[in-house]
């Protein structure tokens, strides 16, 4: 806990996320909540899922042709160069069959893919592997191939077997989950529940919501859009979202009404810097809030600020600048997020560096950046231009964050550097 003095000091980002953590122990997630699974894409596994059954649950051609029995033919063509077998049954996808016959019948079933494989046959001939005859009416198939026992059968538990894992506790569903998950069976899944949130915007330039026109010193607000949508990818729902002027009045009516809809965490952006209008830390303290920190030696989003309401909720005071309040939702709120969540945390992605970097020590750096595949399938990454906090266009070039440790001074093209996706676990080049 820091005191009242704590923005004169700026603590390193290692050391936040170490008091991000040691606050997460407090508030893990323990709940789950059940959703039919069509519902339930984007979301978190709650815990592991066993296959009930097996897949295939049968025996069944993996091709349209003739289900045979392999000793038979193959000993036939030992002998003789070819088999012929009269067709006397036929089976397709959906029928049930528990035929048993006499195995040394010279006789095939036709038979269509997926369909089940009687017991008397031990293996499939494609269509295309055979010739066909008619005489009398009847049908007949000639062989001249050796067959082996369990050719073109997909065999029972094959893909899955009882109690096979078929998707893992934190898993975020997604279309391949809903396949694998749908073939075993399963209807409803148990996801980690949305942790509640609200979104909060403090500063007198931003434009009305109804506003199409901007009037002289106003701006439209693009950070609610963005930490609205963000919320989504990280587990976050927003329940209520508000905005206010410069004023302490007006931002404890936004604190009262976020903590009537009983939220787990409040973002806010602007207020929380050194101008005479940055009221956020003095109005929490006010309040009762222990602040854990404000300013962290980052660019951009040095003035951070994490706090603890009386009753628990937590508050991040984002500064208002968009592309200083993405990184500090990346790279404070995430991390802080997996820990409650109980999720494993992100390993490093190096890449080789794609142009000369300019850059001071002292403060870890969050840059726009953008990570390829070069021309020998090896990762690269090219820091943008227009690294400014206000500059969004930049920052819609971007798929990824890269990322410059304190101790670093100038890097030059070539070298390794560590990157990050623009969301946890989701690197998109």
């Amino acid at each position: 806990m820091m005191d009242t003095n704590s923005s004169k000091t700026l603590i390193p980002y290692k050391k936040a996320l170490e008091l991000l953590a040691d606050v997460a122990k407090k508030h893990k997630n323990t709940f789950m909540e059940s959703l039919p699974l069509l519902e339930a894409t984007g979301r978190l596994l709650a815990e592991d899922i066993y296959s009930p059954i097996n897949v295939p649950s049968f025996n069944n051609s993996a091709m349209d042709g003739f289900a045979i029995q392999s000793d038979l033919v193959n000993s036939d063509i030992a002998i003789n160069g070819s088999i012929k077998l009269q067709v006397t049954g036929s089976i397709q996808a959906g029928d049930h069959s528990d035929t048993q016959a006499d195995s040394m019948a010279h006789f095939a079933w036709e038979i269509m893919t997926g369909a089940p494989v009687p017991d008397t046959f031990d293996a499939v001939i494609q269509i295309e592997n055979v010739i066909i005859t008619e005489v009398d009416n009847k049908k007949y198939i000639e062989i001249s191939e050796n067959v082996f026992k369990g050719r073109n059968i997909r065999r029972l538990g094959t893909d899955y077997q009882i109690k096979q894992l078929v998707a893992n506790k934190h898993a975020t569903i997604q279309a391949q989950h809903i396949m694998a998950l749908a073939t075993v069976g399963v209807k409803n899944v148990p996801v980690i529940p949305h942790l509640k949130v609200a979104i909060l915007s403090t500063g007198n330039e931003l434009a009305k919501k109804s506003s199409h026109e901007l009037n002289p010193g106003k701006i439209h607000n693009s950070n609610q859009p963005f930490l609205k949508t963000y919320c989504q990818n990280i587990n976050c729902q927003p329940v209520f979202v508000g905005r206010c002027k410069d004023n302490i009045k007006d931002f404890n009516i936004l604190i009262d009404n976020a903590l009537e809809n009983n939220v787990k965490i409040i973002f806010s952006t602007g207020a929380v810097s050194m101008g005479k209008y940055d009221f956020i830390p003095q109005a929490l303290l006010k309040r009762g809030a222990v602040i854990h920190f404000h300013k962290s030696k980052i660019r951009p989003g040095k003035p951070i600020l994490f706090a603890e309401l009386p009753n628990g909720t937590l508050y991040f005071g984002l500064p208002g600048n968009p592309i200083a309040a993405a990184s500090g939702m990346r790279f404070f709120v995430a991390p802080f997020i997996h820990e409650i969540l109980g999720l494993e945390q992100e390993k490093t992605i190096n890449a080789k560096l794609a142009n000369d970097i300019k850059s001071k020590q002292g403060f870890r750096t969050f840059a726009k950046a953008y990570a390829s595949i070069d021309e020998f399938g090896q990762l690269q990454v090219e820091m943008l231009q227009d690294q400014g906090s206000y500059q969004s266009r930049s920052f819609a070039q971007s798929n990824c964050w890269l990322i410059i440790p304190e101790d670093r001074g100038d890097i030059l093209k070539g070298e390794l550097i560590q990157i990050a996706p623009m969301v946890p676990n989701q690197m998109v080049f």
